[in-house]
């Protein structure tokens, strides 16, 4: 063989470990996908990790996986294969937000982030607010209603952003939040959140460059909001319960 050929080979060999590893299973973290344990610190480790060693996926399998917030860092993206679901966990105390506004998924300041695949993340939304409301009631949280539920998906002052195909279900409050955010992408994704009322399903302020396209909603409030601040935003094919094609509103 000649030395042409054996360097071909072996930087062949090179390019694909180096692809393979920008892929990384949810499961080598220790993240159990049965459903009853709390997942919240292994998926936050392995963010962690894959941020601080040049950026990659997350990839979740089939499976659910139960988890309170986890904050999303600069290239890495999350990734739900078919039949994986991230499942909100019912405690309100294991949330917090970013830009005023918990979610179960947040970032701030970061970018080159995503969440892709074909699998699902469900909001529990009856359930946490019951808790909510529980707590509220006994004086232990001193926040409103809005301010304790969380949404699903929130990201603030980020950029290069792609949220593509998967399914949003049941927040608890308003499905996406997206403040400050720039060069940012929305496509082919479902969101369908009608268990607790004037649940929003995506909001918008501030922001610098937004593509939505190909959305499906079903909410029980407005599908989209944005309060006048953002530009440079385009919607296309985008539609409700009732297939109307949406337009932006502010």
């Amino acid at each position: 063989m000649s030395k042409l050929k054996i360097f071909a080979l072996i930087l062949a060999l090179v390019l694909s470990l180096n692809l393979s590893a920008k892929d990384y299973k949810a499961s080598l973290f220790g993240v159990k996908s049965e459903g009853i344990t709390l997942n919240t610190k292994s998926i936050q480790k392995a963010i962690d990790y894959i941020s601080e060693n040049g950026g990659g996926k997350l990839v979740f399998y089939v499976g659910r996986y139960l988890t309170g917030t986890i904050q999303l860092k600069s290239n890495v993206t999350i990734e739900l294969k078919e039949g994986a679901i991230l499942v909100a966990t019912s405690s309100i105390y294991d949330y917090y937000g970013v830009g005023g506004s918990k979610a179960l998924i947040v970032a701030d300041g970061q970018e080159n982030i995503g969440i892709v695949g074909k699998g699902v993340i469900e909001g529990h939304g009856t359930a946490i607010l019951d808790q909510v409301n529980a707590q509220i009631r006994k004086g232990y949280l001193k926040e409103s209603v809005a301010q304790a539920s969380p949404a699903l998906i929130a990201l603030n002052n980020c950029s290069n952003i792609t949220i593509n195909e998967f399914n949003l279900t049941d927040a608890c409050g308003n499905v996406q939040y997206y403040s400050g955010c720039k060069n940012l992408t929305v496509s082919d994704i479902t969101v369908k959140s009608t268990a607790v009322a004037d649940s929003k399903g995506l909001m918008l302020s501030g922001c610098d460059g937004v593509k939505l396209s190909n959305i499906f909603f079903e909410t029980s409030g407005k599908a989209i909001e944005s309060n006048g601040t953002s530009k440079n935003t385009t919607v296309a094919d985008c539609k409700n319960a009732k297939g109307e094609k949406l337009q932006l509103k502010n």
